[in-house]
């Protein structure tokens, strides 16, 4: 079933993973906007662990986003999406975990209170009359010192992924089918088509153009 840029749960404007960082969304071309469509289908040939995460990054900005049963995984799935008419370099990555709940070791900032002396000014008197003078006194200041301890935490343990992508230009008003092939743990592929329809109401599908390298 295709379905224009779903989101799966737990996605948000920005993606944060612990390898990638915060992730900026990418912000598609409206309808009423120069735009492509590209259709997003994934296969997987092995499944493992319980749970799927997919992503798609368009020049380095997340486009789409799901996680969902690593059972759904068995049959072709397919998304929707639109791209600007412009050269773009795109990366399709998936992951298969499970949840386990481990001890782990982290680090947390505690605020220090620390005893400083300080030179202020202590004038008095006021205009022509004024005493000027400084004096001195101890002051409290905190700062951050990094402490580690053990925790319980919920953590997503990798039971098999991959990571691929390519760079074309899609072109206004055209239609691309992005084949991402999952074959096993670091062995993935993604292939660009021109979906070019039929009289037929069919498309035949022509491999798409590389676009130049990015600067």
């Amino acid at each position: 079933m295709i379905g224009m840029a779903r989101r799966g749960f737990g996605v948000l404007a920005a993606l944060c993973v612990s390898a990638l960082g915060c992730v900026p969304e990418y912000r598609p071309p409206t309808l009423a906007e120069p735009h492509a469509v590209v259709k997003l289908r994934r296969t997987y040939d092995v499944i493992a662990g319980a749970y799927l995460r997919e992503r798609l990054l368009v020049d380095d900005h997340l486009a789409y986003a799901a996680s969902t049963s690593a059972s759904l995984a068995a049959a072709a799935r397919i998304d929707a999406l639109l791209l600007h008419p412009t050269p773009a370099t795109l990366i399709m990555a998936s992951s298969f975990f499970h949840q386990e709940t481990q001890q782990v070791y982290e680090t947390y900032y505690e605020q220090v209170p620390t005893m400083e002396y300080e030179t202020y000014d202590c004038s008095s008197g006021s205009g022509t009359s004024r005493s000027y003078r400084s004096c001195t006194r101890y002051v409290t200041r905190y700062r951050s010192e990094p402490r580690q301890r053990w925790v319980t935490r919920v953590v997503d343990v990798d039971d098999g992924s991959c990571q691929t992508g390519l760079r074309f230009a899609p072109t206004a008003g055209r239609v691309y089918l992005l084949q991402y092939s999952f074959q096993q743990h670091g062995v993935c592929s993604l292939s660009c088509y021109e979906q070019l329809p039929q009289a037929d109401g069919s498309f035949q599908n022509r491999r798409c153009s590389s676009a130049p390298p990015s600067d």
